[in-house]
């Protein structure tokens, strides 16, 4: 029994010992708003709203804790915040892009090639559209010269409607070839793009 009493007490000792005088002395300290350092056992009111720091007994400062942020303060810190937030997305998506990129081409030579198939398939329909337009030319040109046989105000009905639909029909092939022609040049631009970045993530000084 007298043992199990001495190494209980023994124990009791061992944790008071052990426990660190730093954090059993620890006081609050801050300047306050007149540059005076105050310190207490616990904040002092003239720390409020200020930064202050928890010291050790023999001095040493255990933590430092800031002062609470303004409003303004809060406000420039959130959209600093939001904009590191945006910054982190912006790097997660290129890395995807340009994880994509490596994994779809071979070579800068696969992208000259694939840009010129790209191309190719939009010219070889180009030029069916400008053949088409070609003919629909040629046709409004015969059915003017067939209206210029009748009397102003004279028009048969079905020519007047055969040179409407002509004329709709020539219209919207402007529009076809037009759209085709902005499609070589987006490809184009595409394709420009993807051989760049592909050269600046395969070149030496990337890897």
């Amino acid at each position: 029994m007298m043992i199990r009493c001495l190494a209980a007490i023994g124990l009791m000792f061992a944790s008071v010992l052990s426990t660190p005088v730093s954090a059993a002395g620890a006081i609050l300290c801050c300047e306050s708003a007149e540059g005076r350092r105050v310190c207490g056992d616990v904040l002092p009111q003239a720390c409020y709203g200020r930064a202050y720091r928890r010291v050790a007994s023999d001095g040493t400062v255990i933590e430092r804790i800031a002062a609470p942020m303004s409003e303004a303060e809060r406000i420039a810190a959130e959209r600093e915040s939001r904009l590191r937030e945006l910054e982190d997305a912006r790097r997660r998506s290129q890395r995807l892009q340009d994880r994509a990129l490596l994994d779809t081409y071979r070579s800068a030579a696969d992208i000259d090639q694939r840009e010129s198939r790209a191309i190719g398939e939009i010219e070889h329909d180009l030029a069916k559209a400008k053949e088409r337009q070609v003919q629909l030319q040629q046709s409004h040109e015969r059915l003017q010269e067939e209206a210029k046989l009748h009397p102003t105000g004279a028009v048969p009905a079905d020519l007047t409607q055969a040179i409407r639909d002509n004329q709709s029909e020539l219209a919207a092939q402007e529009t076809v070839i037009d759209a085709k022609l902005k499609n070589i040049e987006a490809v184009r631009a595409r394709y420009s793009r993807d051989r760049e970045r592909y050269r600046s993530l395969t070149s030496p000084a990337a890897r």
